[in-house]
Parts: structure tokens; sequence; C-alpha cells
């Protein structure tokens, strides 16, 4: 019997990437092979899953620098171009999970967009094994595939769509590569700083680097033909909850099934901002607006203000507590959201369109996949406001175009098994690292 720890560290204030952590690691339990024992450990630095985890029977390992594990922004002081705000303390992250690692020894490391994991790991006297979950296949080719030009790179966007396209395949890979959206400079530089002695860091592909890469999306979306072998798409992560998940009375009342009026959920989870949001919320004090129910999901917006700012107004419910999203969708005419994968596909699990916008640069990539089927539409950040917003949803409801495409990713969605998926691809990864054998009839 092979015994394996495991160490499973990500942006543990984030919630999507903890989620698909989770939901990983369950996968791992379920269908671990009758000849290996695994042990999971989480790295923390602190987040509201910690109590999650532990109830789910895996361990916590609270390394430094402990946070307040509130979010991403709060947290870290994430930036459009850094997910660490300073040098400093990035460097203090690798630290930590340098010392963590060392008092754990895990067999191997799996992490989601966390370089701070894949340094620290690489940085140890002898090499951890990697494996990195992600929402894109973040691997240097990449930008041969993408379906939009990010729209971070502003002198790009004054130009239509193809045009912007053509432009960017035609910039050669090693421009490409450098531009500040990818470089994540204070990482990079906490990790010389601390003295990385690997190859040269040139940006977040190099940062994820790991020996076998999940990517937790759609393969209809990318020629799996133009990435390494190491690169597995296994399909849509998101948490399912218990069907027995109850619906409050307040959300009842806004979506009961008998009210005709468009019905409107609201969700920007870990990585939405609270300009973001009020634009959301004024979406429904004027106009049409004014004739369509709404659940608002309010993680970072304060309720009292949200309800201030909305004014005496039935038939929208604004809450920051926890709600069973994947029902709250299904009975949903329009979703509202950012481009977290996550949310994507719990909207698109149920076959409901979504009107989006990018808080980071893979939440683009995943709302311009999504747009580019016709499941729905992603208005650029800096034209993000109410009227926008307004007349995005009234397009939507207007066109059942939408509905019918967003009903087709609902049928590639749940066609695969994307938990599963993953679990046997990291466990086939894991036996070949420990010199084990195929299990008797795998592929």
């Amino acid at each position: 019997m092979k015994e394996i720890t495991l160490a499973i560290s990500t942006a543990f204030q984030d919630g999507g990437d903890a989620t698909r952590a989770i939901e990983i690691a369950k996968a791992l339990k379920k269908y671990r092979p009758n000849d290996m024992t695994l042990r999971i450990i989480f790295i923390s630095h602190g987040s509201r899953f910690e109590q999650t985890v532990m109830d789910l029977g895996f361990e916590i390992y609270r390394a430094e620098p402990k946070l307040q594990g509130i979010g991403l922004y709060h947290d870290l002081g994430m930036t459009a171009t850094n997910l660490v705000s300073s040098e400093e303390l990035a460097s203090e992250m690798i630290r930590g999970e340098i010392a963590a690692y060392g008092e754990i020894k895990p067999d191997m490391v799996m992490h989601g967009f966390w370089p701070i994991a894949s340094l620290a790991r690489r940085m140890m006297k002898k090499e951890i094994p990697g494996i990195c979950f992600a929402p894109l296949p973040l691997v240097p080719n990449f930008f041969k595939t993408i379906s939009d030009v990010p729209e971070q790179l502003r002198m790009f966007s004054i130009f239509p769509k193809p045009l912007r396209i053509w432009l960017f395949r035609r910039i050669p890979d090693f421009i490409k590569n450098r531009v500040p959206i990818l470089r994540q400079n204070n990482i990079r530089r906490a990790a010389y700083d601390l003295g990385w002695k690997g190859k040269k860091l040139v940006n977040v592909f190099d940062l994820l680097e790991a020996d076998l890469m999940i990517v937790n999306d759609l393969s209809d979306y990318y020629d799996r033909n133009k990435f390494p072998a190491n690169v597995k798409f296994t399909g849509s992560l998101f948490s399912i909850p218990d069907d027995n998940a109850s619906i409050g009375p307040e959300i009842m009342e806004v979506f009961d099934p008998k009210i005709k009026k468009p019905k409107i959920f609201c969700s920007f989870s870990s990585s939405g901002s609270e300009e973001m949001l009020k634009e959301v919320i004024e979406v429904f004090a004027f106009g049409p607006g004014q004739d369509w129910n709404a659940v608002i999901l309010s993680p970072h917006f304060p309720v009292e203000k949200a309800r201030k700012l909305l004014g005496e107004r039935r038939g929208v419910h604004i809450t920051d507590k926890f709600v069973p999203a994947l029902k709250i969708n299904a009975m949903a005419d329009v979703t509202i959201s950012h481009g977290g994968q996550g949310t994507l596909q719990t909207s698109l699990y149920s076959g409901v369109p979504i009107v989006g916008v990018a808080a980071q640069q893979e939440q683009f990539i995943n709302l311009s996949n999504m747009e580019s089927r016709g499941a729905g539409i992603r208005i650029p950040r800096a034209w993000w406001n109410a009227k926008n917003i307004q007349r995005s949803v009234l397009r939507i409801l207007s066109d059942a175009r939408y509905r019918e495409s967003a009903m087709l990713l609902r049928k590639c969605i749940r066609s695969s098994d994307g938990a599963k998926n993953a679990a046997v691809a990291i466990w086939e990864t894991m036996r070949y690292l420990a010199g084990l054998p195929r299990p008797a009839g795998s592929q």
C-alpha cells in the first residue's frame, strides 16, 4: 500500500479557487485506487473556507503570514496586474509556504492560480512534484488559442474584434509573453530575492509550471492538439450543493414561478468590486429595471447601504448570506455576474444566459468563450454601468437565441464529470511519479 501526502495550496481567499480545490479533494478521496492511501492537507493563510475543509475530514495547516481571509483585494491587495500588492508580502508568502512544506513533507503539491505554491515547492532542497488546476490552459502557447484579446491591452480595444485578433496574433511571442498582465512582477522579484535558482521567470506561465496542468473548463473551447501532453482538459468543475438545500422565503417571494416578471440573479463573488456591484444595484432603480425582480448577492457592498441606494423597491432581495446558487440560477431568466469560472458554469449548468464583466484577466477569457458561443454578453469594464447592463439584459430577454445557446452549453457541461475526470488524471500522475503500474483495466 503506497501512502501519499498531498498538500493543497491556493488563493484560499478566492471563492472560485477554494471551491474548485475542495471539489477536487473530495473526488480524489472518492476515486482513490485500492493500492494507495491519501492524506490531504490544505495550506491556509486565513480563509472562510477552513471550516468547510475540516467538516469534510481534511486537515488544515495554518501557514505564515496569517491574513484575515476576507478576499483577494483585502488580503493580498490585488491589482489589475499583480495578484500580490507588494514584493514584501509576496516574499512573506513564499517563505511561509516553504516552511509549511518543510514541516508537512508532502509527496506532491497541488495548487490553483497561486504562483506562491509553485515557486515554493520548486525552491525546496529537493523539488516537490506539482499539479496545477486552472480555469485556462496557462502554458506558453495559450495566446494562439484565445477567442479575443484581453481588454487590459487597451491599445487593441479600439479595433473591431476580427482586426484586433489578427493584429495580436502577429505580435512576436517574446513580446506577448512580457505584457504587464502576465508578468506578476512582485512575485517574480520576491522569488529572485529569496534565491531562486531555476530557469528564468518571465511570466505567469513560468510561475505556474507543473508536472500536470488540469484545466477545469470545456475542452470544446480549445483545440487540444495545440497543447502539450501534460495539459488535461477535464471539464467543468464547481460546487453542486445538496439537493435538500433550502431557498429562503425572501428569495421565493421574488422568484416565485407564478410571477411573470423577468427574474434576474446577480452574483459577484470575492473578485467583484464594490463599484461593479453598485452599478448592478442601480439597474433596478430606473426604466425597465423597475419592473424586474431580482436576487442580488452583495458580499462587498454593505446590505443596508445597497438597500438605501436602491430605495423603496419591492421585488428585489439583497443579501450577503450564503444561498444555494445553483437552485436560484435555475429559477432566473438572466444572470448578471463577473466572469468567474464557477459562477459562469453554475449559470450555464441551468441553461441561463449571462451578462458579465471581467474583474480579472482570466475572467475576460471565460466571458469571451461564453459570448463566442452566443450564450451571453460581455460588457467591457470601462463600459460597465447601469444603462449598459440594462440594455444587455433587455437584449437577452428579447432574443430567444441566447437561451437556446445557453441550453447547448448546458448539455456540454452536464455530459461530463469534471470532478471525476480531474481526480482520475491526478491519480494517474501520482501513480506514475510513485513508480506504480497502471491499475488493471485502465487505458
